[in-house]
């Protein structure tokens, strides 16, 4: 009984010891840095079209972007934002990807990239049926010194309703969310 007790006693000690080793890597501090565990609290809605835009959460400053099947790498950096699209009407309509451009950002970079968009396998179009939400990602590949307040958003054009056959009142430029996005993830 001696020598079971201290085997057991041995191989519990290893496991505990092996446990309290992982996740922090070898010589680095294994607490989260503070961008990481930084949070931020969705915006109000926003009604464009027949589609009501929340956006939950804006970050800048990202290095990279990585997916199934490839990654890249920004010419300036990367901001991506996660983005909650709500069709409250009973019909149809589409959302459209290239049409949510970033605030503070002018020209292409405004608008999504279209190969950080692949990598993280985004639709540049969703149809979204009557009374249903999607939630997306969008990334930016944007200048370093650009200077991000928040988000531009642009809903449907179609008719306003099944007999109304003028467009659904929105916005020409869109309509901003403001939001200061995080840094680094």
């Amino acid at each position: 009984m001696g020598k079971t007790r201290g085997l057991t006693t041995a191989v519990l000690a290893a496991v505990l010891l092996g446990a309290a080793g992982c996740g922090g890597g070898e010589g680095k501090d294994s607490a989260p840095s503070a961008s990481a565990t930084a949070t931020q609290a969705p915006s109000r809605p926003h009604k464009d079209g027949h589609l009501t835009f929340t956006l939950l959460s804006l970050r800048c400053g990202l290095n990279a972007v990585s997916g199934s099947h490839s990654e890249a790498q920004p010419e300036g950096r990367f901001c991506w934002a996660r983005l909650r699209v709500d069709n409250k009407d009973p019909e149809f309509h589409t959302y459209v990807a290239k049409r949510q451009r970033l605030a503070g950002v002018s020209g292409r970079p405004g608008q999504p990239d279209s190969f950080a968009m692949a990598v993280r396998r985004q639709h540049d179009t969703v149809e979204i049926g009557g009374h249903d939400l999607i939630e997306v990602e969008l990334w930016y590949d944007v200048p370093r010194d650009a200077k991000v307040t928040g988000l531009r958003v642009s809903g449907d054009r179609d008719r306003a309703g099944y007999m109304n056959t003028s467009p659904v009142p929105y916005a020409p430029d869109g309509v901003l969310i403001t939001m200061k996005p995080l840094v680094g993830w």
